[in-house]
């Protein structure tokens, strides 16, 4: 087997995302009965392209896989870039960014974790910044869930 083009740069899992999200509208395939909902015309539904229904199968599979991912929480391509701009202040590697965009850690223990001498390279209070950056462009709305459940649950209790 021969290599034509060399890898010259990494995709993170977003962009994987967004490129097999457009295959996927490209060829109108619906993975589940949701996507039926919102096709317009179902005659124009595409099961085998050019590359045959292995393309379909691998798509389906890694979508799946991808939407149940940290990375699913990146909803525009601003805030990617935005969270890209802001990396780029670091002297980071890139296959550091790439990780932190992937994984979009939430403590500093998952940071230290993703970045080689992160302690060492940046301090603690540069990686307070990088991981108070995420929360502020990519909040969890299920911690707020949870904590609203937690407190009538302590409601309950005391009544």
């Amino acid at each position: 087997m021969k290599v034509l083009t060399e890898r010259d740069s990494f995709l993170s899992n977003y962009e994987v995302l967004q490129h097999l999200q457009n295959i996927k509208k490209k060829y109108n395939w619906s993975f589940n009965p949701n996507d039926e909902k919102f096709m317009k015309n179902k005659k124009n539904k595409h099961h085998f392209t050019g590359c045959g229904i292995n393309l379909e199968i691998i798509t389906r599979d890694v979508l799946s896989c991808l939407e149940n991912n940290e990375s699913s929480l990146i909803q525009s391509t601003k805030s990617f870039k935005q969270l890209m701009e802001f990396l780029n202040q670091f002297e980071l590697m890139k296959v550091e960014k790439l990780q932190i965009v992937n994984s979009l850690p939430r403590s500093l223990v998952v940071l230290y974790a993703l970045v080689e001498e992160c302690e060492d390279r940046f301090g603690e209070e540069t990686s307070e910044s990088i991981i108070e950056k995420i929360n502020e462009l990519f909040p969890i709305q299920e911690e707020e869930e949870e904590e609203a459940g937690e407190g009538e649950e302590d409601a309950e209790i005391n009544e």
